[in-house]
């Protein structure tokens, strides 16, 4: 094995030990693996998903129930954040019988726990459309139910013993005190007369507030979800933070920030989401290929995940995956299309192998048409080039 090629494969391994929730070994983005779970962001919504036909990378129950075998699953990962109960209800096409497992998750390694047959589930029922006695009184629906805290957090494995591709259905109700509703406005500063960082989400188009679904790193609450439209931090030393937003009906918002003050000045960021629409248009952030290849670099990942999130999340959406070169100076020849084709084929495939529908995807290579800077000076121009990007269809 050459230096190049075992020093990429390492940084693959300690990338993935490092990414997310302590992914090791067995990461994996696909729906059917607990660690590609689809992160719930809206709970007065329903969620759809495609079950996958397979049970992902690994049977998660292995071990756990030797009389369990893993066919054919999705899971969901639920913050309900209410005070109260949370209660759900699952349905699939074409009447498919399935069961559903409820995990509470202790801590963010709950993947790993269950990996290590340390996690059992709080709820676990097989529904079948021909026991009548399992269903409730609407005759379509599955319910469950369970008490919780505002704190918590559930993992949903939904499976089913047939190849089965179609969609399951959950829809969500809380019953008491919802902490996303209390105020729109969410206050983490220690000291409420201190100098502060404020995040505000507005709509790009109107400028009105929009209530997102964020995570934000670099303010002491790495990986916790945010949910409201305005956020006051304290304000610190110089810092980097990283924010990402995955709100129905928004296109991703990913962008890095760098606090140049100190705890005696205001910073003020805001970030404005654009609306789904036909003709839109969005460049992926960070979707980076090995040189003239359509292999992707480690970096690539989670921006994959984020896209996939994205699709999950809006799941009537249907796109045209746009692959681009940035080869200046050059005809548009054979090779430098095809090379911005197969990279878009590339995102294609990742996503249809991890659970979206290849129907909801098109693809199409533009090679070097539509550089951005048709001259290039320096490498993040030529990176702002050579990108993915996404077109709503519909």
């Amino acid at each position: 094995m050459g230096l190049k090629k075992f020093v990429t494969i390492l940084f693959l391994l300690l990338f993935v030990q490092g990414f997310g929730q302590g992914f090791k070994m067995h990461y994996s983005n696909s729906f059917a693996d607990c660690f590609g779970a689809v992160e719930v962001m809206d709970y007065n919504t329903s969620s759809h998903l495609q079950f996958p036909g397979n049970f992902g990378l690994r049977d998660d129950f292995i071990g756990f129930d030797p009389d369990f075998h893993e066919v054919n699953s999705v899971w969901l990962r639920l913050e309900p954040n209410v005070d109260g109960v949370f209660e759900f209800e699952i349905s699939t096409e074409n009447n498919v019988d399935f069961s559903y497992h409820l995990f509470r998750a202790t801590d963010n390694s709950f993947c790993e726990h269950l990996e290590a047959d340390k996690a059992a589930p709080e709820i676990s029922q097989s529904i079948s459309y021909h026991n009548k006695g399992a269903m409730d009184a609407g005759g379509d629906k599955f319910k469950g139910s369970i008490e919780t805290k505002k704190t918590d957090v559930f993992y949903l494995m939904i499976h089913t013993n047939s190849t089965y591709k179609g969609r399951v259905t959950v829809n969500y109700r809380r019953i008491g005190k919802v902490a996303v509703t209390e105020s729109v406005v969410q206050d983490y500063r220690t000291g409420k007369t201190d100098n502060f960082i404020r995040v505000r989400i507005r709509d790009k188009e109107s400028g009105s507030p929009v209530e997102a679904n964020m995570i934000i790193s670099g303010v002491d609450k790495d990986n916790y979800l945010f949910l409201g439209t305005d956020f006051y931090f304290d304000a610190t030393i110089a810092r980097e933070m990283h924010i990402e937003s995955n709100t129905q009906g928004y296109f991703l918002f990913v962008k890095d920030f760098e606090s140049k003050g100190s705890s005696t000045n205001n910073m003020e960021i805001l970030l404005e989401l654009e609306r789904l629409a036909p003709g839109k248009k969005l460049a992926l952030e960070n979707i980076k290929f090995e040189q003239d290849e359509d292999k992707f670099l480690p970096i690539a990942y989670p921006a994959l995940k984020r896209l996939l999130d994205f699709m999950a999340v809006n799941d009537q959406l249907n796109i045209e995956i746009q692959g681009h070169v940035n080869a200046p100076g050059y005809r548009n020849n054979g090779r430098i299309k095809a090379l911005s084709e197969s990279r878009a084929r590339a995102v294609k495939k990742f996503l249809k192998d991890n659970g979206i529908e290849g129907s909801r995807m098109e693809v199409k290579g533009y090679g070097n048409t539509e550089m951005i800077f048709e001259e290039p000076i320096d490498v993040h121009q030529e990176e702002a080039n050579r990108r993915v990007e996404i077109k709503i269809i519909d």
